[in-house]
């Protein structure tokens, strides 16, 4: 008869043993998921890098638009998309014109940039606003310019708007690896559907990556989405919204507004204009809005060519025309033809204005802007009016003549206070400005 004892220590080790299997086991499986979830980390990794690489890219290219193109360049204009075949020399380069919906790949050698690709290998795809891009363009692009793409988050629920004023200006794709779209489209990464969009993009909650329309709500869907537990949407997207992009823009147009005045003021020759500035157009709510420099105006948007009153209050000493590179046109181009003048202002130092006798100028009391100091050191200062802010009392209408003379409707906060003290600071809900000056 075998002893109790040994029986219960053989079942205790037996029970042991089979802990230990299944401790294993389960060591095993977590150890399985978390490297499978580290891995996924280091993928998202290498897609959202991209999708940010493209994207500073493309506000870079937009901001650094050269304005001396026989093209009627304009700040804020985005490449159309890169339609070339596989293998074709120009590919990774913009098609133009790109009409219709303007979806396609990301240009990269248009951008300079390398050929990024996501973490499936994959090449990024891009979808550009009609009212933005670059060729053939359509209307006007100001502050006041909205996107007109549609993105939703994953639920559906519509993020940017495109049939409103808060659509997406741009939207960059990371395509993911190929998968079986829910219209049954079975993805063939095949080079001769190179340029299909529903060989790459997916659909997910009623909305079809591969088909969008600008200025209405069919537009793109953000993944990861799942049904039943099988991945039917991986495209990941980044958007560029007017919040990304305008700043970069109202910034080069107030530099480009800056570098016309200060070389107008460092002219001597045929006009000597002694460092001092033209008068400003000043702003009247009963008239519609005029561009002629208007004697005394130290505030105002900046004048139209010629400058009759600033020659005639200088003994017809100071120069009636913009000098050197300045890429301002009174009667066409970006500045005229999309209206950015509407959105640009302008203050002059008293000691900087047109007189007679002529003489060098030197800051006394100048103007103020804070930050950076409170010092009255500043001779001009240039403003550029961001998008109308619904935060800020009355909301900034900019349609009537009167709207457009009201100078709290582009300007905020001491900004529109119409004294020589000015503000430049953080974009916030109720205030958007951007200001540069001299020195």
């Amino acid at each position: 008869m075998r002893n109790p004892t040994t029986a219960q220590q053989q079942k205790g080790s037996a029970v042991l043993l089979i802990l230990l299997v299944v401790g294993i086991g389960a060591v095993a499986l977590l150890v399985n998921a978390l490297n499978k979830a580290n891995m996924q980390i280091e993928r998202d990794k290498i897609t959202a890098a991209a999708l940010a690489q493209a994207k500073e890219a493309l506000i870079g290219y937009a901001a650094g638009v050269s304005l001396n193109l026989t093209s009627a360049p304009r700040p804020g204009d985005l490449p159309c998309p890169d339609l070339h075949a596989l293998g074709d020399a120009l590919e990774g380069s913009s098609s133009t014109p790109c009409n219709g919906q303007a979806l396609g790949r990301l240009p990269w050698k248009t951008l300079k940039l390398p050929d990024l690709r996501d973490s499936s290998g994959e090449r990024l795809w891009y979808a550009v606003s009609v009212n933005f891009k670059n060729s053939t363009r359509a209307g006007t692009l100001n502050s006041d310019t909205a996107g007109t793409i549609t993105v939703r988050d994953p639920s559906g629920t519509i993020a940017f708007d495109g049939s409103g004023t808060t659509g997406a200006i741009a939207v960059i794709i990371s395509p993911g690896a190929a998968l079986t779209r829910q219209d049954s489209v079975v993805q063939s990464r095949a080079s001769a559907g190179y340029n299909t969009a529903t060989n790459y993009l997916d659909i997910g909650n009623g909305e079809d990556n591969a088909d969008f329309i600008n200025s209405g709500t069919n537009g793109f869907i953000q993944g990861s989405i799942q049904a039943s537990g099988v991945t039917i949407l991986n495209d990941k997207i980044i958007t560029i919204s007017p919040t990304d992009l305008m700043p970069a823009i109202e910034k080069r147009v107030a530099g480009e507004a800056r570098q016309c005045l200060t070389e107008y003021a460092a002219e001597t020759a045929p006009f000597n204009n002694q460092g001092r500035f033209p008068w400003a157009a000043s702003l009247n709510p009963a008239l519609a809005p005029s561009y002629a420099d208007v004697s005394l105006s130290r505030f105002g948007r900046i004048p139209d060519t010629p400058f009759t009153n600033t020659n005639t209050d200088s003994g017809g000493l100071m120069g009636d025309i913009w000098h050197g590179n300045c890429n301002i046109a009174s009667t066409s181009g970006w500045w005229f033809d999309n209206n950015w003048k509407e959105m640009v202002f302008y203050a002059l130092a008293d000691a900087y204005k047109p007189v007679d006798p002529m003489t060098a100028p030197s800051c006394g009391t100048c103007l103020t802007v804070n930050a950076p100091t409170a010092t009255a050191n500043k001779q001009i200062v240039v403003f550029v009016a961001g998008r109308r802010l619904a935060g800020v009392a009355g909301g900034q209408p900019r349609t009537t003549d009167a709207d457009k003379g009201a100078i709290a409707n582009y300007l905020e906060n001491e900004n529109a206070n119409g004294d020589d003290i000015f503000e430049r600071s953080a974009i916030t809900s109720t205030f958007n400005d951007t200001t540069a000056f001299s020195p």
